[in-house]
């Protein structure tokens, strides 16, 4: 039994009544959610040209608060039925989760002045498709988004090899990389070392480290500041 469930049971509750008591909430929170973003619209198409810019400031600023909650709360969602759920492994071929992403990813791409480098011979992987998706797809935006570089300059690289019965995938970037003293810690549910970067709430590696570790695999990181990082997953053969 995995530490997380034992702890859920010790105290009474389970991981299905966890989730149960999420969507609850999530369901609750939405009305209200929805009702300020609703008025607040109705406020700015009908009453903004009351307002002097100070006003209309104030109420683009509590649209676009609103609008974050709503997206973050979508994301949790998917994140906590994407990892509650049993794992659906089959062999996939990682090109194809590169493609997808690359287009999911494409305006960060483009927009960004990003090259990224992508191998032609990319091995198939026993995996599931979504999670793993989901756990290489947080790597690759870390990659895009914390960089100080000039259009143009940025650069993202996936390598992928075999190494003593793994595969290893890795992303490196040339971005502003990660104080060595806070490594150990990325990994850790909320933390956001650079709140200027994103507007999420601090999941993504979390999530990404729990995915390859449900698979049999780690996931690492090298990194100093300035220097970019190298993150790297390993997942059997």
């Amino acid at each position: 039994m995995r530490a997380d469930t034992q702890a859920s049971q010790s105290s009474g509750i389970t991981n299905e009544e966890l989730i149960r008591y999420f969507s609850v909430l999530s369901h609750d929170l939405k009305s209200p959610i929805f009702a300020i973003d609703g008025f607040s619209d109705l406020l700015l198409s009908d009453y903004g040209d009351r307002l002097d810019d100070e006003g209309r400031d104030f109420l683009m600023r509590v649209r676009s608060s609103v609008q974050q909650l709503k997206r973050t709360l979508d994301d949790m969602s998917h994140i906590i039925k994407l990892l509650s759920r049993e794992d659906a492994r089959r062999s996939v071929q990682l090109r194809e989760i590169i493609d997808e992403l690359r287009l999911k990813y494409n305006y960060l791409i483009d927009e960004g002045g990003v090259t990224l480098e992508v191998p032609d011979d990319l091995p198939s992987v026993n995996v599931d498709p979504e999670k793993f998706r989901e756990a290489v797809g947080a790597l690759l935006s870390n990659a895009l988004v914390f960089t100080d570089k000039e259009k143009g300059n940025r650069k993202v690289a996936l390598e992928a090899y075999r190494e003593a019965g793994f595969h290893k995938i890795c992303i490196k970037d040339n971005g502003i990389g990660i104080d060595p003293r806070y490594t150990n810690q990325i990994f850790d549910l909320g933390l956001k070392l650079d709140k200027s970067k994103g507007t999420g709430p601090g999941y993504g590696l979390y999530v990404a480290r729990r995915i390859v570790e449900v698979h049999g695999g780690t996931l690492t990181v090298e990194s100093a500041l300035g220097q970019g990082s190298r993150f790297c997953m390993t997942v059997p053969e």
